[in-house]
């Protein structure tokens, strides 16, 4: 049944067959099918309701960022091993998005930076607001792959924030970085938006203050990205 949605080329919410007529294309009980689907619903490959039937799911990153959160909640020093992966990735993803950004999407990440700059002492705000600014640059390259590679990492790393004190001290200095790296990208400066970006995760990493519980982390410490 993947096989089948891969080859018939089905989009999000594009109906599946039903189960009698898979059972015959495929020469198998319905109970086989009813069981294959299952596992595909488990999967995220399609969503099953009742009255509706089968469609195809919109693939979303939501299980990669799951494995992340398992990893750091077992594995708490993989903490500081995917900090070093946004180091590699997201200048990257600023250089890209300095090339291919629209006026649009410079004022949504405007807009971001201004409610931040609004909520300063609201932790969970700033935290969402600070999620939203690097997503809207992955979105700004025009490349959703990379929006889907980068987006569960943040994710992940962000529910590691649990020291709300320490998180908005620091977000003075992570809003102008963010500004800093807002204002490259608008002027279509591509180095300059990988150089500030990058800049921006040093700083998290090497000087930022103590946001992951002792008892959670072995050793990482970050500021708010």
């Amino acid at each position: 049944m993947q096989e089948f949605i891969l080859a018939s080329n089905l989009q999000p919410g594009d109906k599946m067959p039903t189960e009698p007529e898979l059972a015959e294309k495929y020469d198998v009980s319905r109970q086989v099918i009813r069981e294959a689907a299952r596992l595909l619903d488990q999967r995220g490959l399609v969503e099953i309701r009742a009255g509706r039937g089968m469609t195809v799911s919109k693939l979303g990153t939501e299980g990669v960022t799951d494995i992340y959160r398992l990893l750091l909640r077992f594995q708490p020093e993989n903490f500081s091993e995917l900090m070093e992966i946004r180091k590699i990735l997201e200048p990257g993803i600023a250089r890209l998005a300095a090339q291919r950004r629209t006026d649009s999407d410079v004022e949504e990440m405007q807009t971001i930076l201004d409610d931040a700059a609004a909520n300063l002492d609201d932790f969970e705000k700033c935290l969402a607001l600070d999620l939203a600014f690097h997503h809207k640059v992955s979105e700004s390259t025009k490349n959703g792959l990379l929006a889907r590679l980068a987006e569960p990492i943040n994710s992940a790393l962000r529910d590691m924030y649990k020291e709300p004190t320490a998180y908005l001290a620091a977000q003075p200095r992570t809003l102008d970085e963010h500004r800093n790296i807002l204002e490259a990208i608008s002027r279509s400066d591509p180095e300059a938006a990988a150089a500030a970006t990058q800049w921006h995760l040093s700083r998290i990493v090497d000087e930022g203050g103590d946001l992951v519980p002792r008892n959670r982390s072995l050793s990482a410490t970050a500021s708010p990205a």
